[in-house]
């Protein structure tokens, strides 16, 4: 008798789990875009259409490149400039759909510009939870993998606690690739995303992550910084890689909801870096500075899609000179 009723109590779990797996889905939970391991930058994400963000639930698709783009990328086509965005969350796109990132925005306003000469293609390679030292990474592979870019945009990451990361060798790298395909595994279920990623996310999402990068997500946690002077050294080492393969670049300096005075250590190392070297900069906490920014802000550092055209006019701004043969 007592085995009957453990056996009905373990299937009517089982049914719940399954009923409520089965029923989260049309809602948009376990269409998160998911992210697999890689050798080179830790993690990328994984193609995929039909996909949503974990905020808001609007439309999030994945290239066959593993980037937030509309098309796959094939050859260029000619009269084509192609500029890739590199950066963490804020990049990605968190909480927008594809066609309001500053990506696609500013796609839209170079394509709209008199340059009869050229089309655009501006391919959004942010990823959630990327460092600044990520962020390198993924420039330096875009560029060795022959995608032929024509410029390259590298923005802030606030996820200055997981910098790290990118300099793990041998037996931590491995590890942390399992992490990274253990976290994927778990974004499968509709239940871990409703419950996990969403209902329970500042709770035991962050908490969650921390554990499996030993980091946070912000720069309001008190751990302490790493020494920015490896990231320095990789910025400049990928700057002279763009210089080598004729790539222009562009810093794209990013800020906190209501930053308006004191400055991240790598904060100021971008902005110290576009001085000395004379690159192209778009300093968005001064753009900000004197504007009520809570419009701009979907949270403490995602912008909302008003910001994220904001940031996408500013960078027109600077690039639309640099590009031949349109008229001004």
């Amino acid at each position: 008798m007592y085995q009957k009723k453990w056996v009905r109590v373990v299937l009517w779990v089982i049914g719940v789990i399954a009923a409520l797996e089965i029923g989260l889905r049309p809602f948009g939970y376990g269409r998160y875009v998911m992210y697999q391991p890689d050798e080179r930058v830790l993690w990328v994400p994984q193609q995929g259409r039909n996909k949503v963000t974990v905020v808001n639930h609007l439309p999030d698709n994945i290239d066959a490149q593993g980037f937030r783009y509309k098309e796959d990328l094939g050859p260029k086509k000619s009269g084509q400039l192609r500029i890739f965005t590199f950066g963490d969350s804020v990049t990605d796109g968190w909480g927008v759909s594809d066609d309001q990132t500053y990506s696609s925005v500013l796609e839209k306003l170079l394509d709209s510009d008199s340059c009869p000469r050229h089309t655009f293609q501006v391919v959004d390679a942010g990823v959630n939870a990327y460092s600044n030292s990520m962020a390198i990474d993924r420039l330096t592979t875009v560029i060795d993998d022959k995608y032929d870019p024509d410029m390259v945009i590298l923005a802030y990451a606030f996820n200055t606690y997981f910098e790290r990361l990118a300099y793990l060798h041998g037996a931590e790298r491995e590890k942390m690739l399992r992490r990274v395909a253990l976290k994927s595994y778990a974004r499968r279920s509709a239940i871990y995303n409703f419950l996990i990623v969403d209902l329970l996310r500042e709770v035991v999402y962050y908490r969650f992550r921390r554990l499996l990068t030993q980091g946070t997500w912000n720069t309001q946690n008190s751990q302490p910084d790493m020494d920015p002077a490896p990231y320095k050294v990789k910025l400049n080492d990928a700057w002279e890689l763009c210089q080598r393969r004729n790539v222009p670049m562009v810093i794209l300096v990013l800020g906190t909801l209501d930053q308006r005075t004191e400055l991240d250590q790598y904060q100021v190392a971008m902005l110290d870096f576009a001085r000395d070297r004379h690159v192209p900069l778009v300093n968005m906490i001064d753009v900000l500075r004197s504007k009520d920014q809570a419009p701009y802000y979907m949270d403490h550092v995602h912008p909302t899609a008003i910001g994220q055209e904001l940031i996408a006019e500013e960078l027109h701004k600077v690039i639309r000179p640099l590009v031949s043969g349109c008229n001004r």
